[in-house]
């Protein structure tokens, strides 16, 4: 297909969103969907959420170039499963040369409770699950004409939250995978992370950490869904960039 200025830019992309049932996934999908890639919604439990993302992704498939969506289930903490992931995106899409690592779990848990146990969740749903689909992704975009990773971490990263330690070191690890592999995968693949702030206020309630992170930004709001979906379509576009942590967090590292 012939591209004009009238063709959206990701048109003959083929992505694959994990966690893509809700939320940052299912925005991150959409708005890759909306650029004309043909996106793949992973999902672990989810599946009425994923299918819905799905089907707002067709109902947009005339205006967005023929893009196609399609819907695939995975448990992120096994291997064999994120391999497997792989495969089904490239056999359903004809290909892969996006991956956003998205799906992650987010457990508050405090010193008094906390296990070792609740660190190797952390490490195995939030970091390892990256590690694995970054390399067999990463070896099927390089094997063809490249592509792009884009993970997506936290601002817990940079600065661990004393009631989320597990959680905010596997996102340190993941900032850490992102550089790794940009460099392990470079030339032709690029690999960059988004390290949100306070984004989107937890479902069931107000969390305490993240009101704190509220009010000690810049901008004194909650970041949305699509502030996320945009920072993660520009990182896929932007084909100068690799190894880059973009802190989409209002201001918070500033303070």
């Amino acid at each position: 297909m012939t591209r004009d200025s009238s063709t959206p830019p990701l048109v003959g992309r083929k992505a694959l969103v994990t966690g893509g049932s809700r939320r940052l996934g299912r925005a991150i999908a959409l708005c890759l969907g909306s650029a004309g890639a043909s996106v793949a919604v992973h999902y672990r439990s989810d599946r009425d959420g994923a299918e819905e993302t799905v089907a707002l992704l067709e109902e947009s498939r005339e205006s967005n170039w023929g893009a196609v969506a399609s819907l695939c289930d995975g448990d992120l903490t096994d291997e064999v499963a994120c391999e497997r992931l792989i495969e089904v995106t490239h056999e359903s899409l004809g290909g892969i040369d996006i991956l956003i690592n998205n799906a992650a779990i987010f457990e508050r848990t405090p010193l008094d409770a906390m296990t070792v146990a609740d660190f190797d969740l952390h490490m195995a749903a939030n970091a390892r699950s990256v590690y694995a689909l970054s390399l067999h992704a990463g070896r099927v975009m390089r094997a063809g004409d490249g592509g792009a990773i884009v993970n997506i971490a936290d601002v817990a990263g940079h600065s661990p939250w004393p009631g989320y330690v597990p959680y905010s070191a596997s996102k340190a690890a993941v900032i850490n995978l992102t550089k790794g592999f940009a460099k392990a995968l470079a030339p032709t693949v690029r690999a960059n992370c988004i390290a949100p702030g306070a984004m989107l206020p937890p479902a069931g309630g107000a969390d305490d950490q993240g009101e704190k992170a509220v009010a000690a930004s810049l901008l004194k709001r909650w970041g949305s869904a699509e502030d996320i979906a945009h920072a993660a379509l520009f990182l896929v576009r932007a084909e100068y960039l690799t190894g880059v942590v973009l802190n989409v967090d209002g201001g918070r590292s500033l303070v």
